[in-house]
């Protein structure tokens, strides 16, 4: 699969100002990594499953001349598969992993809200601003923790922060929080000290400093 063939395959079967042959799909994708007949052929099979891509209603006309039966259909308005949400969490988690290094410190703040949205909308884990590991940080970061059921209620009555918002209540009375507050030691000492009904869920960096303390 490619997803930069498949987008250009969908883009030229919405033009209807012309007719497209399978010549004229391939000959459209040059610009790819590979524009072979086989593995354009490939991207319009997995096009058209309903198991592994996006149920694409592609017809061939006379024979020669693919196109949408309908002519509404557009790939970018159907949900991701797996494979495509796969593909962004791992895209995600390299520019994270990148933005460690000294040379990605002046990332610009754009760039993470842009993750954040993606991962929002997608249901993913909020992608992290990298800070110092050894210094505490001041700046606002969303901070998730589960919270067991033993500890909940407490928990409720005194928040941590005012940005305290409660996510998602479990079956079993533990709950998901989220806080947009700094790394603070404080915050970090109560997690320490509460391990056994307090979890880190994101950010990762603070989920290691947390194991690294814990791990003493």
């Amino acid at each position: 699969m490619n997803l930069q063939r498949i987008l250009i395959i969908d883009r030229c079967l919405r033009d209807t100002s012309r007719q497209w042959t399978l010549q004229d799909l391939i000959d459209a994708c040059e610009s790819t990594e590979s524009n072979s007949r086989r593995s354009v052929q490939a991207d319009i099979e997995l096009m058209r499953s309903k198991e592994r891509g996006y149920s694409a209603p592609i017809v061939v006309v006379d024979r020669k001349y693919y196109t949408y039966s309908d002519e509404h259909y557009s790939l970018l308005k159907q949900p991701l598969t797996k494979h495509d949400v796969d593909n962004v969490v791992a895209a995600i988690g390299v520019i994270n992993d990148y933005c460690a290094f000294s040379q990605m410190s002046g990332v610009p703040a754009p760039l993470f809200q842009l993750h954040e949205r993606v991962a929002v909308s997608l249901g993913l884990p909020l992608p992290e601003r990298p800070t110092e590991s050894n210094e505490q940080s001041t700046t606002p970061q969303l901070v998730r923790l589960w919270i067991d059921a033993g500890m909940a209620d407490e928990v409720k009555r005194n928040r941590l922060h005012e940005t305290q918002f409660v996510e998602q209540e479990e079956i079993d009375g533990s709950i998901n929080i989220r806080l947009n507050m700094p790394l603070t030691s404080e915050l970090e000492n109560f997690v320490v000290d509460n391990s056994r009904y307090v979890k880190v869920t994101s950010p990762v960096a603070f989920q290691n400093r947390v194991k690294k303390r814990l791990a003493r």
